[in-house]
């Protein structure tokens, strides 16, 4: 079975630094980006990147009005301020390298998803956002944004494969494990 669809199956939740984070959403990923997060974008975390990170995890972000009003209302800060007192940042690194490990788990991607096409470099939206105009008619808005990432991306790329991709059979995916022999059609041997 394709990874993205295990994962699907799965509802991994966990603790970091006091606070449970249960399957991230969507929505969740989508303000990641939003936010520029060091997490998904790559690079060197600071402990504010981290609490602002966390927060976001933590919360429901969707609808995503009453994510942004929570936002503009000074929430993030009085929440980071409230767990700042009693955070020991010595355990920073470590509770770093678990939620990015969490957010890596929930959002790995299939090469294709990531791949440069042509002159552009690849989708001009963050893909959570790509992902989800994809399959909300299918899913609806609300199921769409509040389910967690691995079962909306097994939805997307069952609706890729419906509509005759078959980008899921090259090398590069087949050497991530994205696909196993009991894929393999007689042609592709």
């Amino acid at each position: 079975m394709l990874p993205t669809f295990q994962r699907a199956m799965q509802r991994r939740s966990i603790r970091i630094a006091g606070v449970r984070l249960g399957p991230l959403t969507l929505a969740q990923a989508y303000c990641l980006h939003a936010w520029e997060s060091p997490l998904v974008q790559g690079g060197d975390v600071t402990p504010a990147d981290f609490a602002l990170a966390l927060w976001t995890c933590s919360r429901p972000c969707w609808p995503f009005h009453r994510f942004c009003d929570a936002v503009v209302r000074g929430r993030p800060e009085r929440t980071l301020a409230r767990w700042g007192r009693r955070y020991d940042l010595r355990r920073l690194t470590e509770d770093v390298a678990t939620l990015r490990l969490w957010v890596s788990w929930h959002c790995k991607l299939p090469p294709r998803f990531l791949k440069e096409s042509g002159a552009s470099r690849g989708a001009a939206a963050p893909w959570p956002l790509v992902v989800a105009v994809q399959v909300m008619p299918i899913l609806g808005e609300r199921r769409t944004w509040t389910a967690p990432v691995p079962e909306v991306l097994a939805y997307k790329i069952a609706l890729d494969n419906a509509q005759g991709d078959t980008s899921w059979k090259s090398e590069e995916e087949e050497a991530q494990g994205y696909m196993t022999d009991g894929c393999r059609t007689q042609s592709d041997s």
